[in-house]
């Protein structure tokens, strides 16, 4: 029996000052795997993730996660709904500096009600599992680059959403650093079963996933070019 797809989106349309940023969009997505959209600076990405998780309203067409009509929620259970379905991994991870790594990766657990033992525990051990577990009781503020992402993705994964949304996570990430971390994020659906979705303007971060789409005048398209250069 397939399985309900992760995410499900039809005749997504948003405009802003006039212009159309996405066009009858439609996209599915199922656990399990991992998406790349590209497009040029301004193209719509960043809208693309806030209307996907919920963030914004959609104007026009409907987002599903895990079967939820994100438009159906109120906004009183929509925090709560999202805390626990999707993870959010931003371009320089959004960390809180005064806070060590375990810390920081636990604040979902721990805003969602989980006691705090249990919560440390729980990001503990996914540091451990992302290979920063050596700085777990570091302030978030003197780690690098890619100590931070790793950090972040922890924090993604702490509630075990089934979808992560990855805004430019190597944006900010030098060459070596944005290798890492690429590995890390496309290894996450085989490992944890979730589905990963990235934007990133890099071809060769969106060439690792598994499909590559393209954003571009409004339209998304799966990456023909991309595909047979694999």
């Amino acid at each position: 029996m397939t399985s309900s797809p992760t995410l499900d989106v039809t005749g997504l349309s948003c405009e802003l000052g006039g212009r159309a940023l996405l066009r009858d969009v439609t996209l599915t997505a199922r656990a399990g795997e991992s998406l790349a959209v590209t497009g040029p600076s301004g193209s719509g990405k960043s809208t693309l993730l806030a209307l996907l998780a919920g963030l914004r309203p959609a104007p026009a067409g409907t987002v599903r996660v895990c079967g939820t009509d994100t438009a159906a929620l109120r906004p009183a259970k929509a925090a709560a709904w999202r805390l626990r379905t999707i993870g959010f991994v931003y371009q320089a991870g959004e960390l809180l500096p005064e806070l060590s790594a375990v810390e920081n990766a636990a604040l979902p657990l721990l805003i969602g009600g989980t006691r705090r033992t249990e919560a440390y525990e729980t990001a503990g051990r996914l540091l451990d599992e992302l290979g920063v577990g050596a700085v777990a009781d570091s302030p978030a503020g003197v780690l690098s680059g890619g100590e931070r992402q790793r950090v972040a993705v922890a924090r993604a994964l702490s509630t075990r959403p089934p979808l992560i949304l990855a805004d430019e996570p190597t944006g900010a990430l030098d060459e070596r650093a944005t290798d890492d971390v690429c590995e890390l994020l496309y290894a996450l659906p085989a490992r944890y079963g979730t589905t990963v979705l990235t934007v990133t303007h890099n071809p060769l971060v969106a060439h690792r996933a598994d499909r590559r789409l393209r954003l571009h005048a409004g339209r998304l398209t799966e990456d023909r070019a991309a595909e047979a250069d694999a």
